[in-house]
């Protein structure tokens, strides 16, 4: 089966003179190099857009990670302060035996006096507050 353009295109390129059938290797080896070497360019163009993409990416997630980081950590410091802050020892899974602070003597005397946890309670908080004033002038002084 032959196709007519073929033919005219054979018998165009034999009129010009003989050529080898190594010649015929040749330019195809040179037509099919010129059209590697096409796709070649334009693979390691398009490689390197996205490679470009991606350094851009990962550098942008590395600067949001950063930036966000100091807020991740207020976040969790305080979602643990408030949990632990909240929570029974009980509920954190820490075991708490019966302790006795004080005598059997000492307990009675407390018991005598009238409103004596609630003035341990206002002395314990007095001596916070107390605390808190001397920290924060020594702040102040820096």
């Amino acid at each position: 089966m032959s196709w007519g353009y073929l033919d005219e295109f054979w018998d165009a390129i034999t009129e010009v003179g003989t050529y080898s059938v190594a010649w015929f290797e040749s330019i195809g080896n040179a037509v099919a190099g010129a059209i590697g070497g096409f796709f070649s360019d334009l693979i390691h163009h398009v490689y390197d857009s996205f490679y470009f993409f991606e350094w851009l990416l990962d550098n942008l997630g590395d600067i949001m990670i950063t930036a966000f980081s100091p807020l991740n950590w207020l976040f969790s410091f305080f979602s643990g302060f408030l949990k632990t802050a909240t929570s029974s020892l009980e509920d954190l899974g820490i075991e708490v035996n019966e302790i006795t602070v004080y005598t059997d003597n000492v307990e009675a005397l407390f018991e005598a006096v009238p409103y004596s946890e609630i003035m341990l309670n206002g002395i314990a908080g007095a001596l916070g507050v107390f605390f808190l004033i001397v920290i924060i002038k020594q702040f102040t002084k820096i």
